[in-house]
């Protein structure tokens, strides 16, 4: 079982401490210096499950890519938060999908998460890392398609399919044949600008979502809830959406391969 129940909180840190924090593949070295902060980040392989925050009385390691911070002398905390990507991201199921009309499929997406560093009683981030590094690729015709992140993980059938990965957030997706053709798919367009992230009892969920294709000359029709999910006990909320999704709004969400350009 995954264990968050410390990263979320405020953590004081005084002169010449270094806090030490850690999700996924993700490992982040925050030092707070006489007058400035440092932060250093790595990514250590095979740390899917690890998720930690600790606080060392240690000097400024000169070994660790250190970046500077400046900011008001009389903070003396930070906060860490998770957010989702900053722009849409695609997604395959484990193979081709083919929909009978007026059928439903729900997916269990694992989506890495970005961690913001807050300090003092702020919200906007001084600091913004993602877990991992995803690729780049394009979503739609080359003239009218928008710049998105590949997801190199699978959506998931079911929950007993999603591996204990501290980096990613569950998110719930429905899709729905609202036409009277069939659907087929092989990748999804999904956009996590508009999601909040939750504390589950074993794992951190996002709000759900729901898909309806209405026909191929038609545009998509996707709602992104807001509150936390039914699974997992999952209720507090740990992070917010970066953005608010627009009422009723019709979004380009399936493709093809054929469409596809990878960007390096």
């Amino acid at each position: 079982m995954l264990d968050y129940s410390k990263l979320w909180a405020p953590h004081a840190l005084e002169r010449n401490q270094t806090l030490e924090f850690a999700v996924g593949p993700l490992l982040m070295r925050i030092h707070r210096g006489m007058q400035d902060w440092y932060v250093a980040h790595e990514s250590v392989a095979g740390g899917d499950e690890r998720c930690f925050v600790r606080t060392l009385d240690e000097p400024l390691n000169p070994d660790n890519e250190w970046t500077r911070w400046i900011i008001d002398e009389g903070i003396n905390s930070l906060r860490f938060l998770p957010r989702l990507p900053d722009r849409p991201i695609i997604v395959r199921p484990e193979m081709p999908i083919s929909l009978m009309p007026r059928q439903s499929v729900q997916f269990f997406i694992g989506i890495p998460l970005w961690i913001a560093v807050v300090n003092g009683a702020r919200q906007d981030p001084a600091v913004e890392i993602p877990t991992m590094t995803l690729s780049n690729s394009w979503f739609g015709p080359t003239t009218e398609g928008e710049l998105c992140y590949a997801l190199k993980t699978t959506a998931k059938r079911h929950l007993a399919e999603l591996l204990p990965h501290a980096h990613r957030a569950v998110f719930p997706l429905e899709v729905r044949n609202a036409s009277s053709e069939l659907l087929k798919f092989e990748r999804l367009c999904l956009r996590p600008q508009y999601l909040n992230v939750f504390q589950g009892a074993t794992r951190l969920w996002t709000s759900k979502g729901r898909v309806s294709y209405r026909g191929e000359e038609n545009w998509s029709r996707i709602v992104y809830a807001s509150g936390a999910p039914e699974y997992d006990r999952a209720g507090a909320q740990v992070g917010s959406a970066r953005e608010a999704m627009r009422h009723g709004a019709l979004l380009k969400t399936f493709d093809n391969l054929i469409q596809k350009v990878e960007l390096p």
